[in-house]
């Protein structure tokens, strides 16, 4: 599996559209967001279990009403399901179940931004993969 395909993997079962249509407004704004990513996956080739790194997503409000913020731009409204949403004050949790692919989420929203641990099990090859992601995503500032 390619970073790219575990980039894309992660931004997935980020945050689901459901749980941003629902409960993101009121609980991020728009702008510019600087998200620090890790991932691990036990069992893939040296270099490539543990990956980290950090990048900058412009948030628009149309991505926070419509859910756009919620799937990579391959991915079509549908193809994964939420389960099991639960929001508890500023933490929710929930299940995303895709055709291959099932994520465990737990994300806090805070002043400024959010956290995210996920945990996934995602089918290849005939073979379970398991992966941990933990994501901090901090507001910069507008959109440049």
């Amino acid at each position: 599996m390619s970073c790219k395909h575990v980039v894309a993997l992660a931004a997935a079962v980020s945050i689901p559209v459901a749980l941003a249509q629902a409960d993101m407004k009121g609980r991020m704004k728009e702008g510019l967001y600087e998200v620090k990513m890790e991932m691990e996956m036990p069992g893939m080739p040296a270099g490539m279990g543990k990956q980290s790194m950090t990048m900058q997503n412009c948030v628009t409000a149309k991505d926070i009403e419509t859910g756009a913020i919620a799937r990579p731009k391959e991915q079509k409204p549908g193809d994964c399901e939420l389960k099991d949403f639960k929001m508890s004050g500023s933490t929710a949790t929930y299940t995303t179940v895709c055709k291959d692919m099932t994520a465990d989420t737990k994300m806090t929203f805070r002043d400024g931004g959010y956290t995210m641990d996920t945990k996934v099990a995602m089918k290849q090859g005939g073979q379970t993969m398991n992966m941990t992601q933990k994501m901090e995503g901090r507001y910069v500032g507008p959109c440049k």
